[in-house]
């Protein structure tokens, strides 16, 4: 850890350093399968090959589930005994620690993967290898961002950045910008955070998949909605959403619909945000993405306290909860612990919000989440104000206001300057309010944060009318409101219409690939019962054929034995191979009947089929022969029916053709032939 706490400055020969791979074998072509890799690590015989062989497929199996995860883990551990062994190659013990680290970020065990990571930096600066290096600052970046930990994540990011930018690694470069600015952005520092995106958005355009450019787009869309640049966001985030789909990634899309859900959570469309929200946990439930899935689950608490519904906000705080708890993340209970004390406010249980606030505070400060902290002390603050406790809420406000000044988290820099406002408002002592007030303002005009401005001064102009001063009061009040309409105005309206006709097109294109599925299974259904008639009917005919074989072996010993089996048996034998050539005959009948039928009345019995398919195979041949101007008793002779069954088959007919008491069957079945002799 101290490692990362003094200045970095790169070796002096810096050439050298990035142009010594050629110690490290080519890593293969990108598209290669598993199967590949696994006939690969076979075939290796020397200690150096079996090494980069055991490293590449331990990569590829990295992230698919936690089963390969595990496999992985075990094979970058065998690739470090390797190294340190037979293979001597220290290259070989950095790849393999920085593989471990992955698969232990992948399974959301921080602690362990941070510890693989310190091992392996120092390797891969001794060694020279840069891509190795790039990509453990990254993904320690990457820990401390998830662990709120913004002062290490700014020391180790920018780093990454630096690293990337002199190997011409595009691909590091954009992902560790995203990382940045969501950092940035987490600190209310929306302008860096939007700088940082457009920059990776650029790199990714050149050099990154469609997934990558789905991805910026996404965090580009949340520093331009703080910004009140509603249309770019949603803009943003319908190309986020298309690439997503364009790359087949359904985290991705999941990722795309929770933070539409967001957007509509922010312009007050809750029901909206809540169709969104679900729509995102049905695919991150199914991809496995519980970390992802506990945001969602925690965002739509939000939605349904806001709402006004305590007990599905209560259901949904806890089961993101206990989601947080059990991959161990920490930033994500301190989160919840927040989101739920709202709950407990709601229902005027003091005392027990109190108890979850302070978990969250500890939480917050056992992770070093500095944002997360003054939060937390802003809304203790508050539940302090709100009890007539004032020293001590200014004392919190104060603690807040320190933390968040020194971190650089202007947005909860604003937060306790107008909670501090607003103390001094409820205590009559504008003076003081006033002081804190303007600086809100201040610092929010420097974030561009809109939202915040109108929130200063509306509380200003109560300060100033405590103090007497109500020709001010009345301009901060206007000015509070011009900001509210314009926050509220043609803009966010634009917004709100592009999403609804963007959520129409998505659900006709979501019925029109739920009709193409149902299709797709009755094709199936068909082609399974095909089939499954075609076996059955192999199976008669050779059972048939079996029978027919017995027969004629039992023939020829009768025949041959005749003398001495009793007359009798031999007359019971005869008359049964006369049934059995009988039934035959009548079968051979039968298919001949039902052949010439088929054909001659092929076309007609399709048009049924079409026009009326619920009709059986009996119906349509009855309908067939009515066309045909057939009578009751000649259709029941070539059916070998009686003329009830043809009669009862007739009424069957009449009610799936819907047909009343005076409408013909022979007209409606002439009529088809007619359509048929047209077309």
């Amino acid at each position: 850890m101290g490692m990362l706490q003094r200045e970095y400055t790169p070796p002096p020969r810096r050439t050298t350093r990035f142009n010594s791979n050629a110690m490290k074998p080519p890593r293969p072509e990108k598209k290669v399968t598993l199967s590949v890799l696994e006939r690969r690590l076979r075939r290796a015989t020397r200690p150096k090959d079996r090494l980069w062989a055991t490293i590449w497929l331990a990569e590829e199996l990295i992230g698919k589930d936690a089963t390969h995860t595990e496999r992985a883990l075990t094979l970058f551990a065998e690739a470090e005994r390797l190294a340190e062994g037979e293979a001597r190659d220290r290259r070989g013990i950095s790849a393999a620690l920085h593989g471990a680290g992955r698969c232990h970020l992948n399974l959301s065990n921080h602690a362990a993967a941070l510890e693989l990571f310190e091992r392996g930096l120092p390797i891969a600066e001794q060694t020279g290898d840069a891509e190795c290096e790039i990509k453990i600052l990254r993904d320690m970046g990457n820990i401390y961002l998830r662990e709120g930990r913004q002062d290490l994540a700014l020391q180790t990011l920018p780093k990454c950045v630096e690293l990337a930018k002199l190997v011409g690694n595009r691909q590091i470069e954009a992902s560790t910008l995203d990382q940045m600015g969501t950092m940035l952005k987490n600190l209310g520092r929306y302008q860096e955070a939007l700088e940082c995106h457009t920059k990776s958005l650029a790199l990714n355009e050149l050099a990154g998949t469609a997934r990558d450019r789905a991805l910026t787009l996404m965090y580009l869309s949340y520093p331009l909605r703080h910004l009140g640049r509603y249309a770019e966001a949603l803009s943003a985030l319908d190309r986020s959403m298309l690439l997503s789909r364009e790359a087949r990634d359904s985290r991705m899309e999941g990722m795309c619909h929770g933070a539409i859900g967001i957007f509509y959570s922010e312009i007050s469309d809750y029901s909206s945000a809540l169709s969104s929200f679900f729509a995102s946990a049905r695919i991150l439930e199914r991809v496995g993405d519980k970390l992802n899935l506990a945001s969602i689950y925690g965002n739509m608490t939000e939605v349904y306290l806001h709402l006004g519904n305590a007990k599905l906000a209560k259901d949904f705080g806890e089961k993101a909860l206990a989601m947080c708890e059990e991959i161990g993340y920490k930033s994500g209970q301190a989160a919840m612990y927040a989101n739920l004390s709202e709950y407990y406010i709601g229902r005027r249980k003091i005392a027990h919000a109190k108890r979850l606030l302070n978990r969250s505070l500890a939480l917050a400060r056992e992770v070093g989440l500095k944002y997360h902290e003054t939060g937390v002390l802003t809304s203790l603050a508050k539940l302090d104000a709100d009890l007539g406790k004032f020293t001590s809420a200014e004392k919190l406000l104060h603690n807040a206001l320190t933390i968040a000044t020194e971190s650089g988290d202007r947005d909860n820099t604003i937060a306790a300057l107008l909670g501090l406002g607003s103390l001094f408002n409820k205590q009559a002592q504008p003076n003081q309010a006033i002081h804190f007030l303007e600086r809100a303002l201040s610092v929010s005009g420097e974030i561009h944060s809109r939202r915040h401005e109108q929130e200063a001064h509306k509380i200003l102009a109560e300060a100033l009318e405590v103090k007497g001063d109500f020709e001010d009061a009345l301009k901060h009040r206007k000015f509070a409101s011009s900001i509210k309409e314009e926050i509220l105005g043609s803009e966010k309206q634009k917004a709100i219409a592009e999403l609804q006709i963007r959520a129409d097109i998505e659900k006709s294109e979501q019925e029109t690939a739920q009709l193409r599925k149902e299709v797709e299974s009755k094709s199936r259904e068909i082609e399974r019962m095909a089939v499954q008639i075609e076996t059955i009917a192999t199976h008669i005919a050779g059972r048939t054929e079996l029978v027919w074989s017995a027969g004629r072996r039992i023939k020829k010993v009768l025949k041959s034995r005749a003398s001495k089996i009793p007359p009798p048996i031999i007359r019971q034998f005869n008359e049964l191979f006369l049934e059995l050539e009988h039934d035959q005959a009548k079968q051979g009948k039968e298919i001949i009947f039902n052949n010439e039928f088929q054909l001659a009345h092929r076309d007609i019995l399709q048009k049924l089929s079409q026009r009326y398919p619920t009709l059986t195979i009996m119906e349509r041949k009855i309908c067939s022969l009515i066309a045909d101007g057939r009578s009751i008793k000649e259709m029941a002779m070539m059916l070998k029916v009686s003329a009830q069954v043809i009669k009862n088959h007739r009424h069957d007919i009449r009610k799936k053709m819907k047909l009343g008491r005076e409408a013909s069957l022979a007209s409606v079945c002439l009529n088809l032939t007619a359509i048929m002799n047209d077309e």
